[in-house]
């Protein structure tokens, strides 16, 4: 009998063991064929990814080209801004040559009297000095003969 049992044992476990075996061999294919699904969508992933990399190049290249271009106009218009600037101060050269002594304006004359004024210390200050608050600034701008009008003088041409 114990060569019954043995057989019975023996027909008992080795189907058993036959389907372990093949369920092993079952897991390492469902993990090969795992290992394959997870490869092809890391290279799907890493065409998108240069997809992407490469459109995003592109957008630079146009974005540095605008930005070149906004660079050339403002340069652009900076020259103009300048050459007229440069005219019109030549324009009010040429009007204050032309015009010497027309120019001379009631604050100018009030500064001339207030500077003599205080020069003597008799007399008092001059109603009109003292009633405009520009009057000493225009007084302090003019009184060194530079400037024979009441407006600012024009800044000097940039270049």
């Amino acid at each position: 009998m114990s060569m019954s049992l043995r057989l019975r044992r023996v027909f008992f476990v080795a189907p058993a063991l036959a389907l372990a075996l093949a369920g092993c061999a079952s897991k390492a294919e469902q993990q090969a064929a795992q290992a394959e699904a997870a490869a092809a969508r890391s290279e799907q992933a890493a065409a998108r990814a240069e997809q992407a990399a490469t459109q995003a190049l592109d957008a630079a290249n146009k974005a540095t080209e605008a930005a070149d271009r906004a660079t050339a106009a403002v340069n652009d218009a900076t020259k103009e801004i300048n050459r007229v600037a440069d005219h019109i101060d030549q324009m009010a050269r040429d009007r204050e040559a032309a015009t010497p002594g027309r120019r001379l304006s009631h604050v100018t004359k009030s500064a001339r009297s207030s500077a003599s004024a205080s020069s003597s210390s008799d007399r008092a200050p001059s109603a009109e000095a003292s009633a405009s608050p520009g009057a000493s600034a225009a007084a302090s701008a003019t009184s060194d003969g530079v400037t024979s009008s009441a407006e600012a003088p024009a800044p000097s041409p940039k270049k």
